[in-house]
């Protein structure tokens, strides 16, 4: 009996140390994923490595394009967003695993609208979101 009891205890404080960390991740299209780690303020997007850090709170997509609104941390913090900023930027596609195009921003609103134009992106709507 105690040895079953003490292969209780250890199969459930392995399996704990295990877990320190929490993490999430929710796939875009063509390998690209917003991904956290640790804390939710940590959202960003990734291809094989980070493109735009975090705070990542809205992604959207075209044929050629992925599109994301951004609140940056503040700065000396890897937890407070600053919600008095929206960035904007714009991803286009690739089918490698690394990303081998352009990242461009971060754009403020009205440049973000212009890049757009600039590269035929109609009416970019941001269907993956997350809270603030």
């Amino acid at each position: 009996m105690k040895k079953f009891i003490y292969a209780i205890l250890l199969s459930i404080s392995l399996t704990s140390c295990f877990s320190l960390y929490d993490n999430g991740s929710d796939t875009i299209v063509d390998g690209y994923e917003v991904i956290w780690v640790d804390l939710h303020e940590s959202r960003s997007i990734k291809k094989g490595e980070i493109l735009i850090p975090a705070y990542i709170f809205a992604v959207g997509y075209n044929s050629k394009y992925i599109y994301s609104k951004q609140h940056p941390l503040l700065e000396n913090s890897t937890e407070k967003i600053n919600l008095k900023v929206t960035n904007y930027y714009i991803i286009e596609r690739t089918l490698n695993f690394l990303q081998d195009k352009p990242v461009f921003g971060p754009f403020d609103k009205t440049d973000f609208e212009k890049k757009c134009q600039e590269l035929s992106i109609k009416k970019p709507t941001f269907d993956l979101t997350f809270p603030n």
